[in-house]
């Protein structure tokens, strides 16, 4: 099938005319296990949802929100609004129900998706204030009412069988035919900016947009419709939605789970072939290794260290095109059984490339992984760039940079270091927002990004920081925090750490416990309690984050290093607001909460 329209409703129609007993994906049962889900099921569910909104009478360019999970049928949610030339809006399960609100009459949603009467509950006293919301559907549970506020209550399996009459009555082509009408240049979705510095701002993507990336990475990367992923990043992220077009494009086999807690079960389940991740799903893996390692016998500790020390002779010669010789290829294999074969074990045995996005990945971690056999490629991109920007790949790549620009995508640094791009994949503008849109690009047409970076004689990006989060110290020397936080977090005990000090004699933190490692550490160390608010006071925990930023110092300069830190009782996470749902540190709610202790740290 050609794509004469370069739409993703052209990638969805292909997708959908696969095999019916093909295997399209799998879906997370209660328990935990997963469930195949054919293309027959998933052409017919998704055919059904379609058929039922356009005989809603919802008009093109209208809005569907679903607020959910991981799951497949955000999914077939988002296929069905596409299909019927709807726009998707994705919001995160963790917003508050102002943001919720928010949200919906912004985007002048008609059409909002729950899970169940939890969700409904937690909104209901927002729903009268939504003008334009004229139906409820819950994917879950069947409604306790008819309506709530005036707006119209039905359960999934309901609108499912609306779906089927209408698709009774008018055949499927009367679907298909509506979903080949869209045009490049229809609004696809709103995908809505974290906010941390005000409203969020609502960015314009087109099909085009979400298609150029999709289709330009599909031809690039070495991805193959043998492979299988795991999808458990939140699918109002445009990250996990565009890797879930290009899956569609490409025909991956994707297993859907919320349980992100638990990740490191599923991946051990399911097995990857391709592992996707935010810097701080990999950093966890490889701290997690270090902390197994280091609580090992002293003979087994030195084998440990030395299988590293080959792992990265025999990567550095392979990166550089280089035989190496009898002996290291020996010892190579030997520590690859030993050692390495076990670490990738616990990521199901499988993996032979990982993705990391959402933020720069640290190098130390990056040439660990390509150490014990796991080459981790880095791309970079924003919600306004359709996610996609720049990559690397497999035989491109350079480690502690993110890539080269993507086929038809320019990007060039600014006089101040500021990252600007332009190309098919970005954005038109913010949604009823001209004055953002206007302030977002350069008077040539290029996005500026927000982040500061340099550009190698290769092409290849290196992130430096975002532009607004640079540290400025009293000395006047201009500081990149993420180097610093990134490696902080090299220590399982730290989950999250925030440098603060602009403006300031010198560079303080606030330091987060792991909510998982943290507990373990302190059984293996004798101490029974877990709860985070008193693990850290205690002098143990305390003692080994000094010894651990004393460390990190002694790789600082002068003007990089903490002279200070406190160690907080809660950790930094997206339920709590202190991180963005990808795992961003949101700075200034963290600096409005222990601002004061921060500041102490200067008398």
């Amino acid at each position: 099938m050609s794509y004469a329209h370069q739409t993703i409703n052209e990638i969805i129609l292909r997708r959908l005319s696969d095999p019916p007993d093909q295997i399209q994906s799998y879906a997370e049962n209660p328990d935990g296990t997963f469930r195949a889900i054919t293309m027959g099921e998933d052409r017919s569910k998704t055919l059904r949802l379609a058929a039922a909104l356009i005989g809603r009478g919802l008009e093109k360019g209208q809005a569907v929100a679903i607020l959910a999970a991981v799951r497949a049928e955000w999914v077939q949610w988002d296929f069905a609004n596409l299909l019927s030339l709807l726009v998707t809006i994705g919001i995160y399960p963790s917003s508050t129900p102002e943001q919720i609100l928010y949200l919906l009459q912004h985007s002048e949603t008609r059409v909002l998706v729950l899970e169940n009467h939890q969700q409904l509950q937690s909104v209901s006293s927002q729903l009268s204030s939504c003008e334009t919301l004229r139906l409820i559907v819950l994917l879950d549970e069947e409604p306790q009412a008819e309506h709530q506020h005036g707006i119209e209550l039905i359960s999934m399996d309901a609108f499912l069988e609306e779906g089927d009459a209408a698709l009774k009555q008018q055949g499927e082509e009367w679907v298909i035919e509506r979903a080949r009408s869209a045009r490049a240049s229809d609004t696809a979705t709103l995908v809505y900016t974290s906010g941390t510095t005000g409203p969020p701002k609502g960015a314009v993507l087109s099909h085009r947009n979400l298609f150029h990336v999709t289709e330009t990475v599909a031809k690039i990367m070495d991805f193959s419709p043998h492979d299988r992923s795991v999808v458990y990043l939140p699918l109002a992220h445009v990250l996990q939605r565009y890797s879930v077009y290009l899956g569609c494009r490409i025909g991956i086999t994707g297993y859907y789970t919320s349980r992100i807690q638990a990740l490191g079960e599923v991946i051990s389940e399911v097995r990857p072939t391709v592992l996707v991740g935010v810097p701080r799903v990999f950093e966890k893996i490889h701290a997690r290794a270090m902390a197994t390692a280091a609580g090992m016998p002293a003979r087994r500790q030195r084998i440990f260290e030395r299988a590293l020390a080959v792992g990265h002779q025999y990567a550095e010669l392979a990166r550089r095109g280089i035989e190496p010789g009898l002996g290291l290829r020996f010892r190579h294999w030997l520590f690859d059984r030993l050692v390495f074969k076990k670490i990738r074990d616990k990521l199901g045995g499988r993996v032979r490339m990982a993705v990391s996005g959402g933020a720069p990945l640290a190098l130390q971690v990056a040439l660990w992984f390509e150490a014990i056999g796991i080459l981790v490629v880095e791309g970079y991109g924003l919600t306004e760039t359709s996610a996609p920007a720049t990559t690397s790949r497999p035989d491109a790549y350079k480690h502690g940079t993110v890539g080269q620009a993507i086929p038809g995508t320019t990007v060039r640094i600014a006089a101040d270091g500021e990252i600007e791009i332009s190309g098919p994949g970005v954005f038109s503008g913010y949604y009823k927002d001209p004055t953002a849109t206007a302030q977002a690009f350069t008077k040539d047409g290029f996005f500026k990004s927000g982040d500061i970076g340099e550009l190698d004689a290769d092409g290849f990006l290196k992130i430096t920081d975002r532009k607004k989060d640079i540290i400025i110290t009293a000395g006047g020397k201009n500081v990149a925090p993420a180097n610093i936080e990134n490696l902080l977090k090299e220590h399982p005990l730290i989950g999250q750490a925030m440098v603060f000090g602009d403006r300031k004699p010198y560079l303080v933190c606030a330091i987060a416990l792991d909510p998982e490692e943290a507990p373990a550490w302190a059984s293996q160390n004798g101490i029974t309690e877990v709860a985070l608010t008193v693990l850290s006071e205690t002098p143990e925990i305390q003692q080994a984050v000094s010894e651990h930023l004393k460390a990190c110092n002694r790789q600082l300069a002068p003007y990089e290093k903490l002279k200070k830190w406190i160690v907080v009782g809660e950790p930094f996470a997206p339920e709590n607001g202190y991180l963005t749902p990808t795992l961003k540190l949101r700075r200034r709610v963290i600096v409005e909460q222990y601002g004061d202790q921060l500041e102490e740290l200067y008398s």
